[in-house]
């Protein structure tokens, strides 16, 4: 009897055992789940500090992968046992796959850029962060230029990223890009237009993406005389070593939105050139006025007349 007892015990703890693997799953791979997206949606919304999202995204991605691994467990020792807890297994296996595969896909995208944070247009002298310097936490990543080897990087990966010459003076082209950057919805921190011709003019302003609300920090620099100007572009992720691609794209879109804002300038203004110019082919007469081919004809007239009237008053009898 003892031993039947033993065997008994032994039996009911294994179905339990195997019965807890599948609601551990369930449990692990839904909570995970609920709590990537809580930590993005509080991020985004709720102004939830980034390292603490940050981390929150990883332990969810690391409950992701035990909840698979479980539910491959359970699955197996269910379908060899016959054993209850399938649905649970599933529930917390599609939970983890889910998660597994958007880390997945992440690391993937993150493959076609380089490992970098810091984009500037001008890799030699780029422009500085002054008044974002002192906005930024102390655990966010410092505001100096990376050094060479970004720049190599950001060479070889986005070449197309470079100063936009503009022929407008430093003092109008500031103006339009600043007209830019409210278009654009980036938060303006501080605005310091050129002094003097061949003095640089800085804006720095914050910009947030769109789905994570992660935080960039920008700053433009416009320098030039009266007639042409440089703009120079620097674009920093706050957290991270790896932007994928995010501050290049910004950086882009600026450049597009900036063109199509000089052109519609010029655009206007050639237009109230031609209204407000004289058309020199019809002139204007003012009322009374005769035009000059009628009054050269009535004098032409009058003299004809007056011509013939000479003979005739001197026939005429006194």
């Amino acid at each position: 009897m003892a031993v039947q007892d033993t065997a008994l015990g032994l039996g009911d703890v294994e179905h339990s055992s195997l019965s807890g693997s599948a609601v551990w799953c369930r449990r692990i791979g839904l909570f995970s789940l609920q709590l990537i997206l809580a930590a993005l949606l509080m991020h985004r919304f709720l102004s939830m500090p980034t390292p603490v999202a940050q981390n929150l995204i990883f332990v969810g991605a690391a409950g992701g992968v035990c909840a698979v691994l479980l539910g491959l467990v359970a699955i197996a020792i269910i379908w060899r046992k016959g054993l209850g807890g399938a649905l649970s297994a599933t529930a917390g296996l599609f939970a983890g796959l889910l998660i597994t595969a958007m880390a997945a896909a992440t690391i993937a995208f993150a493959a076609n850029f380089p490992s970098i944070s810091d984009i500037s247009t001008d890799v030699q002298n780029p422009p500085p962060f002054k008044a974002i310097a002192g906005l930024r936490p102390k655990d966010a990543n410092p505001t100096a230029y990376p050094g060479q080897s970004n720049a190599a990087q950001q060479v070889e990966a986005y070449p197309d990223i470079r100063p936009l010459a503009v022929q407008r003076s430093a003092v109008e082209t500031f103006e339009v890009i600043g007209d830019t950057i409210r278009r654009m919805r980036w938060s303006v921190v501080s605005e310091d237009p050129p002094p003097a011709p061949g003095q640089p003019g800085y804006i720095e302003a914050i910009d947030r993406t769109l789905v994570f609300g992660f935080r960039d920090d920008i700053v433009i620099r416009v320098q030039g005389d009266y007639n042409d100007s440089r703009v120079d572009v620097r674009s920093a992720s706050r957290y991270g070593a790896h932007d994928f691609g995010r501050n290049a794209t910004r950086v882009r879109e600026f450049y597009k939105e900036l063109r199509a804002r000089l052109e519609a300038s010029v655009t206007s203004e050639s237009r109230r050139g031609r209204r407000a110019r004289p058309s020199a082919a019809v002139p204007k007469r003012q009322k009374g006025a005769s035009a000059p081919s009628q009054d050269l004809r009535k004098s032409q007239g009058r003299g004809s007349q007056g011509a013939q009237r000479g003979p005739q008053s001197k026939e005429r009898p006194r």
